[in-house]
């Protein structure tokens, strides 16, 4: 089996995240393993951080073929580790060592466990969608695709279509436009619903509305969604999961399915419901200690 292992990368490696990358390389080899490394990652470590992987990893710049990605992190780890398996059909296990982690959702303190697991069979894979869009090259998000304005004094008017039929006009900060995967992140955070990710849907969320009756839209995921967008200053924001370029007004957005899947690796028994319960602390009593 061959495994690359993904983590983030800071100007100054914490000494904890070193220790936890140490741990899980070593969890790993303990099974009949070729483990890849990323070269940018493995330089960003300390130097006795690097001795010790040394013996461990295979070094790569371009992702080899392998049969699993490992990222450890955050939710934004696992983010950018999507984009760097991109339409390769390699499935990807997030171990969380961020703090709240949707995608990222295996606890550190499971690692051994679920390494089992894994080496087992005893695992399942979800699918997830993702959107893409066309600006300079086509682009793709797992999370969502944002239009955001550039400056701080005015707001936006987005002009929307739904499979050429006109919407609304949305006079507001900005537009998120989520996949299921990502209706717990920056859409959850503006008021948008949690949609399972199963949901053959995407969801719409006006950021700030200046009129209050907008409220944020489900539609269909075959569905293209279309945005025209007028700005004061002729420039707004395109973001894609977190990703920012400077666009023109003139710059005409069409937002849309992207035609491959995301292969995501669950543990058995491991529900959606129960990551819900256990990130949003539904049903906990603060009172109770």
């Amino acid at each position: 089996m061959k495994i690359a292992l993904f983590g983030s990368t800071f100007p100054e490696y914490t000494p904890q995240a070193e220790s936890q990358m140490i741990i899980v390389c070593e969890a790993v080899k303990q099974y009949p393993v070729e483990l890849y490394l990323s070269d940018t990652l493995f330089y960003s470590v300390s130097r006795f951080t690097q001795d010790t992987l040394r013996p461990l990893c295979l070094l790569f710049d371009e992702l080899p073929p392998v049969d699993l990605a490992l990222s450890v992190g955050g939710d934004g780890t696992f983010l950018r580790t999507a984009a760097v398996v991109g339409n390769s059909d390699i499935p990807v296990l997030g171990i969380n060592t961020g703090r709240l982690g949707f995608l990222a959702d295996v606890n550190f303190s499971d690692l051994k466990e679920t390494l089992h697991e894994i080496f087992t069979g005893e695992y399942e894979i979800e699918e997830r969608s993702l959107l893409e869009i066309a600006v300079d090259e086509p682009n793709r998000a797992l999370n969502e695709v944002a239009i955001l304005k550039q400056d701080t004094a005015s707001m936006l008017t987005i002009h929307t279509y739904i499979n050429n039929d006109f919407l609304t006009s949305y006079q507001a900060d900005g537009l998120v436009v989520a996949t299921p995967t990502g209706s717990t992140a920056y859409s959850l955070s503006v008021g948008g619903p949690i949609l399972v990710p199963s949901s053959p849907s995407f969801v719409l969320s006006p950021i700030a509305p200046h009129n209050l009756t907008s409220r944020p839209l489900i539609v269909q995921d075959d569905a293209k969604i279309k945005l025209r967008i007028e700005s004061r200053s002729n420039s707004f924001l395109v973001s894609l999961d977190g990703q920012s370029q400077v666009c023109h007004v003139r710059t005409e957005i069409e937002v849309k399915k992207a035609d491959y899947m995301l292969k995501v690796v669950k543990r058995k028994g491991h529900t959606f419901y129960e990551t819900l319960r256990d990130k949003l602390m539904w049903g906990v009593d603060v009172r109770r200690k």
